[in-house]
């Protein structure tokens, strides 16, 4: 036990030497400024506001909000005392009043900790913001929140965002000014080590106080959480932001300096008014930077003087609203403002003709024939496949054909609404009053010929039937990454997937401005991005900055995640990059579905057949034994519990079947006409995988190969299913398919039956050097790997190396069981073949000779090893007598 408390106490304060001296007071271990530390005696002294820069008539307030364990000046001063927010900032902005806010944020202390939530927290800092703010209450304000301080912030501006319009106001107004957020490594969707943090508190509890309130909301995927950011998506319509998250994974030691926040958690997916961007530090100096001319402070600087520049102007605006909110909430209504109709998605500038989708539009929207219900139409597919703007065009090329077309944004149930409400209310003041209810109404009976586009109906939860019209006087046209929309016209569904080649590359061209004599290369990226419109975009900006279209797919290659998160760039008009318009679906999905579909990234991404799933659930997930000396190993257990985690122990098929469909609805994979097989994008392929840490993909890998070698045990003696199979055993990497003996013979035994004996050969090296240095060349196992390794080098024609390794298998054979021994008599055949496609057959005929003999003498004449070596004899002498075009030598064997 007490080996194990000085474990742990090493964990939690790693700057102690020794078990007996005391953790360092928190001040010191957060780095505050000597000068600070030394004002302050007590970590309550340093809780609420701290005026960091008053400003030169400040035109905005910088407000920061640290973080877990967090201290409002430590957190952002390095270890030399430098603070960003105090030394750089005032002489960078100087119109701009510098704050930072400091709360008990401990979750062990030696002086004391909070009992309060997270949201008792957020409603302290409103009402201290708000009283600090007395004097200036519609100055425009820039947060800036680091880790727990994002989650925090944003239950604030949710409070903010509940205050009634009636009331004084005091909580909204910090709400209206409030322009931008920059939020640093913001676990939105919680920390993945917050259960170990409580298991350390546990353990700390014996040397000071310690609190759990704020780690189990911290959770992932925590209900609470999940509350803050459905709450927080309205209440941040209007605020710009930008998630900076880490590059750098920070230390395993699990204390205030280890935490790290993914990628997945430090951003919100979706969020259409954020940007992203990685900074080139851990969790911990995220926000610290040494000097002016640290990259990472330069690169911050760069959008806090952007939010400071257009602040002014976009909180005025916001304010001008608020106040028409606020007098008609009052009855103070003075006149009827003119409400627009919403614009269109504009055009990318680079839009590439897409004649056959286009064709089939106007044919479900505007046919010839006259038609007795609604015309509709659904264009579904993968986020960044072009949807949208293929809807755009469309209507922009016929919109002359319809009354009115009514565009609207069903991102969200709210959007969807407010659009739709909308669309009534700037027919004219006498409609002002009207809601979305009223819209859909007024369609349907008062309106023909109209033009209903519903853009973005991505998410699955949301229902559209109240939203659609049914007069057959209308048309309606839906994009969609939901499969399940469908149903709204199953006539009328157009899927959306990659581009023709040629339009591909039409596109790579115009978007990067080059006209190259070959088109060669282009080809080949265009295939290497699976012909996916958004992707194919970026890379067109990419190589456009660049000016290197031949050297792009070696950069793709190794820079491939950061480039698929740039935003494609002006004048391309899609609001996301290809992994973020990925992320919009792929973290909605059910934990099962991801699961599945990661295993379907580490296989091709074609052909994936459905039975592989259930031949492998049928089996256990087991590899079969190949050689008794060589079972599966025990860790194979380890992702055996993986796999039936995802799919089950037993066939389920109407439970699989639901992770198929989740997966399809997203538009995440394709079913076949007959369903018998799934294909996946590629490009979401490398999505997923560059999602993952080198040790995460090992192990998906690993998983992947034991769905495989379940489906093998039980394969039928024709190909048709190996050949179904082949594609996705190439897709695991030889290093993995020959990890140990067992899994290594499988494979072997796969590919040696679809007659690929260089597979074979890798496999069988791999096992032998696996089991000599542990069982040496006497033992059985490596003697029979010795002789299949010597009969695939004898079919390649490495004639020599195999000759050298079937006479070391018989002289050890004969050693050690003897003449006699079935064995033995096998390792002699064996040489005969090899001998024999030498053309050696004087001795190839010697060998033949004894091995039939010494078969007769102990199965006799009848056993089929006896005949078998009756054929071989008599194959042998025919070749002799073909050699020397003489019968002399013949015989006849019966």
């Amino acid at each position: 036990m007490s080996d194990t408390r000085s474990h742990w106490k090493k964990i939690l304060y790693p700057s102690s030497s020794s078990g007996n001296i005391d953790p360092p007071h928190l001040l010191a271990d957060l780095n505050i400024s000597k000068a600070s530390s030394s004002k302050s005696t007590s970590k309550i002294d340093s809780l609420g506001f701290l005026d960091v820069a008053s400003g030169t008539d400040p035109i905005v307030d910088i407000i920061a909000i640290h973080g877990l364990q967090g201290h409002r000046e430590g957190t952002w001063a390095t270890n030399d005392g430098i603070c960003w927010l105090r030394d750089f900032l005032p002489s960078d902005l100087s119109n701009a009043r510098v704050l930072t806010y400091g709360y008990d944020a401990d979750i062990r202390s030696r002086e004391c900790v909070s009992s309060q939530t997270i949201r008792r927290h957020a409603d302290t800092l409103v009402k201290a913001l708000s009283r600090k703010r007395k004097d200036a209450p519609r100055r425009p304000i820039i947060f800036i929140g680091h880790d727990l301080g994002g989650i925090i912030l944003k239950w604030a501006l949710v409070i903010c965002n509940n205050q009634r319009l009636g009331s004084k106001g005091d909580l909204r107004d910090i709400l209206t000014s409030t322009h931008a957020i920059l939020f640093f490594g913001t676990p939105h969707s919680g920390i993945e080590n917050a259960g170990l943090l409580e298991e350390i508190n546990r353990l700390a509890s014996l040397h000071m106080k310690t609190t759990d309130v704020i780690l189990k909301d911290l959770r992932e995927h925590s209900s609470e959480l999940e509350t803050i950011q459905s709450l927080y998506v309205a209440a941040s319509e209007k605020i710009d932001c930008i998630f900076f998250y880490e590059e750098y994974t920070t230390s395993s030691k699990i204390n205030q300096r280890g935490l790290s926040v993914p990628y997945h958690s430090a951003v919100i997916a979706g969020d259409r008014n954020a940007t992203t961007i990685v900074l080139h530090a851990n969790h911990h100096d995220l926000v610290r930077f040494p000097d002016k001319r640290n990259e990472n402070y330069q690169t911050v600087l760069h959008y806090l003087k952007d939010y400071v520049a257009t602040a002014p102007a976009g909180v005025k605006e916001k304010w001008v609203i608020e106040e028409g909110c606020r007098n008609a909430a009052k009855g103070q209504l003075t006149s009827q403002e003119v409400v627009q109709p919403k614009r269109r998605p504009p055009m990318s500038i680079c839009y590439v003709e897409r004649t056959e989708i286009e064709t089939l539009i106007t044919q479900k929207l505007l046919p010839i024939e006259s038609v007795q219900h609604q015309r509709r139409c659904i264009l579904h597919g993968l986020g960044g496949a072009g949807k949208t703007q293929l809807a755009t065009k469309w209507i922009r090329d016929n919109e002359n054909r319809f009354t009115r077309v009514i565009i609207v944004d069903a991102s969200s149930q709210a959007q969807l609404e407010a659009d739709l409400e909308r669309s009534v209310r700037c027919l004219g003041p006498e409609y002002g009053k009207m809601t979305w209810e009223d819209a859909v109404v007024y369609l349907d009976d008062k309106e023909k010929g109209w033009l209903l586009f519903i853009d973005n109906a991505d998410s699955p939860d949301l229902k559209l039937d109240p939203y659609l019209p049914a007069s057959i006087h209308g048309a309606i046209i839906i994009t969609t990454r939901n499969r399940g929309c469908i149903g709204y016209a199953p006539n009328g569904a157009i899927p959306v997937g990659g581009l023709e080649e040629s339009e591909a590359v039409k596109l790579l061209h115009a978007t990067a401005n080059v006209a190259p004599k070959s088109h060669t290369k282009s080809v080949e990226i265009v295939r290497a991005l699976g012909m996916l419109a958004l992707a194919i975009t970026q890379a067109g900006a990419y190589i456009r900055s660049t000016r290197r279209l031949d050297t792009y797919l070696d950069t793709f290659c190794k820079h491939r995640a950061r480039i698929m998160r740039k935003e494609p760039g002006s004048g391309a008009n899609y609001l996301f990059s290809t992994y973020t318009a990925f992320d919009l679906s792929f973290q909605h999905l059910p934990a099962k579905t991801q699961e599945f579909l990661k295993l379907c990234a580490f296989l091709h991404h074609s052909f994936i057949p459905s039975a592989l799933f259930e031949q492998s659930v049928v089996s256990g997930f087991t590899a079969k034994t190949v050689l008794k000396g060589s079972p599966p190993p025990e860790i194979d257990k380890v992702f055996i519990s993986k796999l039936e985690g995802v799919i089950g122990r037993e066939w389920d098929e109407v439970t699989f079947q639901e992770i198929v469909d989740s997966a399809a609805q997203a538009s995440f994979i394709n079913l076949s006409t007959d369903g018998a097989y799934y294909t996946v994008h590629p490009l979401l392929q490398t999505y997923i995988k560059d999602g993952l840490d080198e040790e995460e993909r090992m192990i998906c890998t690993r998983t992947a190969a034991q769905l495989l070698l379940g489906a093998m045990r039980f394969l039928e003696h024709g190909n048709t299913e190996r050949l179904q199979l082949l594609p996705h055993a190439n897709g695991i990497p030889r290093s993995v398919q020959s990890e140990n003996t067992a899994h290594a013979l499988v494979f072997c035994e796969f590919y040696d039956s679809l007659g690929d004996w260089k597979a074979c050969r890798e496999l069988l090296e791999s096992a032998l050097s696996e089991t000599l240095p542990t069982r040496g060349r006497r033992h059985s196992v490596s003697l029979w790997l010795t002789s299949k390794l010597a009969s695939i080098l004898s079919i390649l024609g490495l004639f020599d190396e195999a000759e050298k390794m079937e006479r070391e298998v018989l002289s050890l054979r004969l050693e050690i069981l003897g003449g006699r021994h079935p064995d033995t008599i096998w390792a002699m055949n064996g040489l005969a073949n090899t001998l024999q496609m030498r053309g050696r057959l004087d001795e190839t005929e010697k060998i033949r000779r004894d091995v039939l003999a010494l078969w007769l003498e102990i199965l006799g004449g009848r056993h089929p090893n006896t005949i078998m070596a009756m054929h071989n004899l008599a194959y042998t002498l025919e070749k002799r007598v073909c050699a020397s075009s003489s019968s002399d030598n013949t015989i006849q064997i019966l």
